[in-house]
């Protein structure tokens, strides 16, 4: 069983690059999507700062019902489907975060343009090249034009071929 690491702005849009990875695989995998989030850069808001529940908030209903479409859809290869924030902004950082979650490689979408949910989350692909650990590109399976910034749970159900 694989651990693959797929970075993720939260939207329903970032969920269409999972039907490649999917269909590329013949063994089980265990999927973590990443959201990148800074610390606080003032001491006082790093005092008061906790992982709870603000950062949890960025998870929408429908991007959970979504990844649970998903799941349901590739049930015989995606074991697991979870949603985790990463914090920080370094290599050293992001090298515990993937040894914690055992992530054996990294999928980075194609062409994926990254919108900030929070004003805390930014991009985190430039890590990733120093994270010493397989970085595969994953192309979306749909036309671009089909997967816009307000796809619907239904559109991650059709793949054209």
């Amino acid at each position: 069983m694989k651990n693959i690491l797929v970075p993720t702005d939260l939207s329903i849009r970032s969920l269409s690059y999972l039907h490649n990875l999917a269909e590329n695989h013949n063994d089980m995998l265990n999927i973590t999507l990443m959201h990148a989030l800074r610390l606080p850069d003032s001491i006082l808001d790093f005092w008061v700062f906790s992982k709870s529940t603000r950062h949890h908030a960025l998870v929408s209903n429908e991007f959970r019902e979504a990844c649970e479409v998903m799941k349901n859809k590739y049930a015989t290869v995606i074991n697991s489907l979870q949603v985790e924030f990463f914090y920080g902004t370094t290599a050293p950082a992001l090298r515990n975060f993937l040894k914690a979650h055992e992530i054996s490689e990294i999928a980075l979408p194609e062409g994926f343009y990254y919108q900030l949910p929070c004003t805390e989350s930014y991009n985190p692909q430039r890590l990733f090249s120093k994270c010493r650990l397989p970085v595969s590109p994953l192309k979306m399976t749909a036309p671009k034009q089909v997967i816009t910034a307000s796809t619907s749970i239904s559109e991650l159900l059709v793949v054209p071929h």
